[in-house]
């Protein structure tokens, strides 16, 4: 059964960005990793170096920061699943940028940037390391303020 226009209509509208723009703030762990990516890129730039790998870093960071996750924050493709379904994410190469998102305050907040090497289930897995900084509270705050459910993952 194909959908009708009306289906299509709405589809293209769930997918289709906000004119609007949204406020990017960071948490002070995130902002942390930001500002030593930005730091590494600076060096290597000053030391000669600008194709270095800080660069290429800190720029796809800056790039999916400013742009990427602005145009279109609650995106359900970059959405996690189950209990993290309010949180989205975006993958990087080794890199994953963890965001939340408010349509009705049109802010984000970066919660989490991580450059570890993803192996399910190790201890330097992103998302073990993500899920352990959620399930110690350290987002709570940040997520009432967004009026974001904060999910409770401990069992």
């Amino acid at each position: 059964m194909r959908p009708t226009r009306a289906k299509k209509a709405v589809r293209a509208t769930e997918e289709r960005p906000s004119p609007l723009p949204y406020a990017v703030e960071m948490t002070a762990a995130a902002e942390a990793v930001y500002t030593d990516l930005y730091r590494n890129a600076k060096a290597a730039e000053t030391n000669g170096h600008p194709e270095s790998a800080h660069c290429t870093t800190f720029n796809m960071v800056k790039e999916a920061v400013k742009t990427l996750i602005p145009r279109d924050p609650l995106n359900k493709r970059n959405a996690l699943r189950g209990k993290l379904s309010n949180i989205f994410r975006l993958r990087k190469g080794r890199l994953r940028i963890c965001w939340i998102a408010s349509s009705q305050t049109r802010r984000i907040c970066i919660l989490f940037i991580a450059q570890t090497m993803r192996k399910e289930g190790d201890a330097s897995d992103p998302y073990v390391i993500f899920q352990n900084l959620l399930e110690s509270g350290r987002f709570d705050e940040v997520m009432r303020e967004l009026k974001v459910k904060i999910p409770r993952t401990k069992r």
